[in-house]
């Protein structure tokens, strides 16, 4: 904050404080052994406003000043909507959580994977089964994929395996899903699960081969992006709440160190990466 000048009359003072203000100049006016001071908040906006006391010392009757109260209540007016909608958006982490309503993608998304985990438990040899996993073939080819079944490199994370699995992976999905897109809309959290999903499969497959299935390289991912995103921009009102952050690293780490047994950690890893980078890919923006 830097004074710019004073003014001899608190009326003055105060019709080039409303000046500034209709200039969107943040100000501060305050009375001391000179009069009235006259301070501007922003460095950036200094040479204004000396020039804005400049022409006002040398004619307070011109009509820009006249005026200047009704201009800054106008410009106060704006601003005041404009804080309104930002506090719509911005929400303490907590509370994101739980003003999320679940949205028709990530109900679609909980449908479909508890239908597919239903008919794996009723007919585990199922040919339905069979054409959502990513490969029948032990090798590291993808042959299905390479002859058009392309859906195989999305369709295991319908796939769970027990009552443990998909009930934690619904849960999850339910809050984590429901934050994107109610904040972000139904296309960007189809888009993320699409981009999530194919490339923590992929990357499980070429690590380990066939053979697993679940939404947790997607969840993994969409933690990574709501983390950075709402880092890089607060105003997306997503923020993770701190116990959901915590469970999933500790449950990241025992799965990670085979505490867990049995479970597609390159998933885990390769979805939290691909999250964390799309998320932060507002940052690589010139001018971010």
């Amino acid at each position: 904050m830097r004074l710019i000048g004073h003014v001899k009359s608190e009326s003055g003072a105060k019709t080039l404080g409303d000046y500034l203000v209709s200039l969107d100049i943040r100000n501060l006016i305050e009375p001391d052994a000179e009069g009235w001071a006259v301070w501007v908040y922003s460095e950036d906006q200094i040479a204004v406003g000396q020039q804005a006391l400049t022409d006002y010392l040398r004619n307070p009757g011109d009509s820009r000043f006249r005026n200047a109260s009704q201009n800054a209540a106008v410009v106060e007016e704006r601003q005041r909507r404009e804080r309104e909608r930002l506090e719509e958006r911005i929400h303490t982490r907590d509370r994101v959580w739980e003003s999320s309503v679940m949205g028709p993608a990530t109900l679609t998304l909980i449908v479909l994977s508890i239908a597919v985990t239903l008919l794996k438990s009723l007919e585990p040899s199922s040919p339905v089964i069979d054409a959502l996993s990513i490969s029948s073939n032990p090798g590291h080819d993808l042959p299905e994929v390479r002859h058009g079944e392309i859906w195989r490199l999305l369709t295991p994370i319908f796939i769970h395996f027990g009552l443990l699995h998909i009930v934690f992976n619904m849960l999850m999905l339910r809050d984590m899903g429901s934050l994107v897109e109610s904040r972000r809309g139904s296309r960007v959290l189809i888009f993320l699960v699409v981009a999530l999903g194919i490339g923590s499969n992929v990357g499980q497959y070429l690590y380990s081969g066939p053979g697993f299935g679940g939404m947790s390289g997607v969840l993994y991912g969409l933690l990574g992006y709501i983390w950075l995103r709402g880092q890089c921009d607060p105003a997306s009102g997503l923020h993770v709440a701190p116990t959901t952050l915590a469970l999933m690293l500790v449950w990241f780490f025992l799965c990670l160190s085979n505490v867990i047994p049995n479970v597609a950690n390159v998933c885990h890893a390769v979805g939290l990466i691909l999250g964390m980078l799309i998320g932060a890919a507002p940052m690589a923006r010139p001018g971010a």
